[in-house]
């Protein structure tokens, strides 16, 4: 059976309410990986933080991605995916210090900080990264799974039973981060492997579309048999329509049939 085609696609808008946009994002078909940065902190400053972690990851792959990866990427997938985890680990602490230290050494950046979500892509895995609460979900024949777990106060209470999810969803608390990249010294990512096919999809989301469109919707636009960048655009419209309350941002990884 033939490898899939790995496409990769982006779009990111201010939303309704917004006068600027804090996302960045970057995506790389050479390397086959994609990053969502979603910034905080207020002041105008949540972009910086968002621009460094997407920058310093970019510069990573780069100018460090080894050679020995891609000679490995079809014939042993598991050995590629180990040395992709260490490597993604090393490199999302090290801009999370490069944010963190940016802060010690300059008061006006003390509080700013970013979700990160990322995925690198192999034919039949992915290897996805996050911290925070921006989204990564896996679409596989029509049926949509949230590969990530936010890393939120009220996930954190529905995880203990204290809260129900239409309470969490609702509750004015729902924005509240408990893991973010420059928030303190240290960080650790968290690390999920995906088991994909021909067909599939993945879809990185900031939460401004994860706090407006439902995943059904999500799962009904995903699926559309359109170009990615028109589905991307619908995407988009649909937060917009719902409110627009914060900036979208959205990737999607397509393995195309």
């Amino acid at each position: 059976m033939s490898e899939p085609v790995i496409r990769f696609f982006g779009k990111s808008d201010v939303g309704r309410k917004r006068d600027h946009n804090e996302d960045r994002y970057h995506f790389s078909e050479i390397y086959n990986y994609a990053i969502l940065a979603d910034g905080m902190g207020g002041r105008h400053f949540g972009e910086v933080a968002a621009e460094m972690t997407v920058e310093t990851v970019k510069d990573k792959f780069e100018n460090y991605f080894p050679s020995s990866i891609d000679a490995v990427r079809d014939s042993d997938q598991g050995q590629a995916v180990d040395m992709v985890v260490c490597l993604l680990d090393e490199w999302i602490r090290d801009a999370n210090f490069q944010v963190w230290d940016r802060g010690q050494k300059d008061e006006r950046f003390r509080e700013m900080g970013t979700t990160l979500a990322m995925v690198y892509a192999l034919p039949t895995c992915v290897v996805v990264a996050h911290i925070g609460d921006s989204r990564v979900y896996h679409l596989h024949e029509g049926a949509l799974t949230q590969v990530t777990s936010d890393h939120s106060f009220v996930n954190s209470q529905v995880a203990t039973g204290a809260m129900t999810a239409e309470e969490a969803q609702a509750s004015s608390q729902k924005n509240i981060i408990t893991r973010a990249i420059g928030t303190h010294r240290n960080v650790k990512p968290e690390f999920k492997i995906a088991r994909v096919a021909k067909g599939d999809r993945l879809l990185l989301c900031s939460d401004g579309l994860s706090d407006m469109v439902s995943d059904d919707q999500i799962a009904i636009l995903l699926g559309q048999s359109k170009k990615g960048d028109l589905i991307l655009d619908d995407l988009v419209a649909a937060a917009n329509e719902a409110g627009g309350r914060d900036n979208i941002t959205v990737l999607m990884v397509d393995y195309s049939g």
